[in-house]
């Protein structure tokens, strides 16, 4: 910022032309700076985020298993009670459709990151509902999800951010949601199955992403 010299004068003197010209230069100059010094600050409040990770969630929609737990229909578990942050796994029964679970967020998120894979996989099987305090939904719909025998490619329809292996080498893929409407709070996200050949799987560990509201703004 430039250094402000001011130019002092007696009662009655004259000021030179120069001399005042120069002062409303530097001034505008101050103020051009503190403007841009200002912005900065703003667009930098504006983006600030925050993360959360959500663990052992409940839902009271549809049926809980433990990973290491025999699941009707199926022959081979995750071989270990945790996996990563997992301790649950939610699915409706073998060749049936619904939802599988509901878990309560209350926030103001942009993103949502939960964990899945699917039994006879790598379908578009997957239906997720966003509710909101106000009473509406946004539905996304066919989330592809990849088969948790083996590890998959990432590949173009609904890639994972990151994979966890079991011991006997199963696996749990971190998708990612876009909240359709990021200026309404969210109570809850429900999950779907749509396909009854295929089984998808919900882990009970969801992280999400909200920006941070200055308070001001929270108050009008």
């Amino acid at each position: 910022m430039t250094k402000f010299n001011p130019i002092l004068k007696k009662p009655g003197e004259l000021i030179r032309s120069e001399d005042w010209n120069k002062m409303q230069e530097d001034i505008h100059a101050d103020f051009d700076e503190l403007q841009h010094r200002l912005d900065a600050l703003k667009d930098y409040v504006d983006n600030m985020e925050e993360s959360a990770t959500l663990l052992n969630m409940d839902s009271l929609v549809g049926k809980a298993y433990n990973l290491d737990e025999s699941v009707p229909g199926e022959k081979i578990s995750y071989d270990s009670a945790i996996v990563g942050l997992l301790t649950k796994q939610y699915l409706v029964a073998k060749g049936e459709t619904g939802d599988i679970c509901r878990f309560s967020v209350v926030s103001n998120l942009e993103l949502l990151d939960y964990w899945s894979g699917a039994e006879k996989g790598d379908k578009k099987a997957l239906e997720a509902t966003f509710n909101y305090i106000d009473g509406t939904n946004a539905v996304v719909g066919e989330l592809f999800v990849h088969d948790r025998s083996r590890l998959r490619p990432k590949g173009a329809l609904n890639p994972y951010l990151e994979y966890l292996l079991s011991p006997n080498e199963y696996v749990w893929y971190r998708y990612r949601l876009i909240n359709p409407n990021p200026e309404k709070e969210v109570l809850s996200v429900n999950f779907k199955n749509l396909l009854p050949d295929c089984t998808p799987r919900i882990g009970n560990v969801i992280h999400y992403r909200s920006k941070i509201v200055p308070r001001n703004v929270m108050s009008e």
